[in-house]
């Protein structure tokens, strides 16, 4: 279903990134995890085509294109001088898309981006993003500046994008990952894919 082979990604004289291959066969949840700075966000910037690479990425045996992926990272960008509901018109006109479904989160329309905290942008920009359903959707670190209702009400969102969808978490919060198919560990530029039952054991890998 999705192939992934980064060959190199580098930055200036600094590999991140080096014979990445991740074959993932069907739809669920599959959790990214690493120390900061590991090359999490890279990963994502990959599979988003946000950056350039060696290697390919194949979705059903085709190139995989980049509107096909929704992507939200940590700290979404937001033109400040927006209103909320100007940047989902503005969001919808860039991926093409009519913008019609109800939002996830309750957000005020009117107010402008610069007027909101951290939560309520990420809540805003989550809102724009499920206008339009994807293959593949890629949450960098989610649950940061959410307060705790909105956390219970995306991992249940998560949850059930991960019944038909292909959804990858990258999260410090190993336990809100348990419910993965499997967990990948980003060490020194590779990945190890970790299965259910070695979850427990991800801790001492990164830490010991």
């Amino acid at each position: 279903m999705l192939k992934i082979d980064i060959q190199n990604k580098r930055y200036s004289n600094k590999t991140i990134l080096k014979d990445v291959k991740v074959d993932v066969l069907e739809n669920g949840l599959y959790g990214i995890v690493g120390k900061n700075g590991s090359g999490k966000t890279t990963f994502f910037n990959c599979l988003t085509h946000l950056t350039t690479f060696e290697g390919t990425i194949h979705f059903n045996g085709k190139p995989l294109p980049p509107s096909q992926v929704a992507f939200i990272p940590t700290e979404p960008f937001l033109y400040d001088y927006l209103s909320v509901g100007e940047f989902t018109s503005f969001y919808c006109q860039l991926m093409k898309i009519k913008g019609n479904k109800n939002v996830t989160f309750d957000v005020d329309t009117k107010l402008l981006v610069k007027e909101l905290s951290t939560g309520m942008r990420k809540k805003a920009y989550i809102n724009a993003v499920f206008q339009k359903d994807y293959d593949i959707y890629i949450f960098d670190e989610p649950y940061n500046g959410l307060d705790i209702e909105s956390v219970y009400v995306l991992r249940k969102i998560i949850k059930q994008l991960s019944e038909n969808h292909i959804v990858f978490v990258s999260s410090h919060l190993l336990e809100s990952l348990y419910e993965s198919k499997a967990i990948y560990v980003l060490q020194n530029e590779h990945f190890q894919k970790i299965l259910p039952k070695d979850f427990p054991k991800i801790e001492t890998m990164l830490f010991e």
